[in-house]
């Protein structure tokens, strides 16, 4: 084999080693969200759905994500965002970072102001380095 067939040999053989791994390395994914009053749930019985109502009184509002492939250089950010008269204000921002690599559920809770919280309709968005991957809306009503 000639010198120069076999540095071609090698730059193709380098490039379809770079592909592969490329291809192979899994990317991070939020692979579902859900609303819920008890964030020891089991995800395997939980179905998502949009139409989630809460109290003003409830205990805690959690936030749970399904995370998989979640590493030190990833970044979920949560907005908590009440919405009236067509304004959309965040209320609420919580940003994420791993310490390690790997996947399961990260739980965020709503913070209340003066023990309650305030009656309305709400969003909350997560976004992972960077680009949206899911909104959820949710209600808080006067009742108990």
């Amino acid at each position: 084999m000639k010198k120069r067939n076999i540095i071609i040999f090698i730059i193709c053989t380098g490039l379809l080693i770079i592909v592969v791994i490329t291809t192979i390395h899994e990317k991070p994914d939020i692979k579902n969200i859900y609303l819920s009053l008890d964030k020891n749930f089991d995800f395997e019985k939980l179905k998502p759905y949009n139409n989630h109502t809460f109290s003003t009184q409830d205990p805690d509002i959690y936030l749970i994500m399904e995370v998989k492939h979640f590493g030190p250089e990833d970044e979920i950010e949560v907005e908590w965002i009440k919405i009236e008269n067509d304004s959309y204000d965040v209320i609420q921002k919580n940003i994420i970072n791993p310490e390690k690599k790997g996947s399961g559920k990260i739980i965020v809770s709503l913070i209340k102001h003066n023990n309650a919280y305030s009656a309305g309709s709400y969003n909350v968005e997560t976004y992972l380095n960077g680009d949206k991957k899911n909104t959820e809306e949710f209600h808080i009503t006067d009742g108990n």
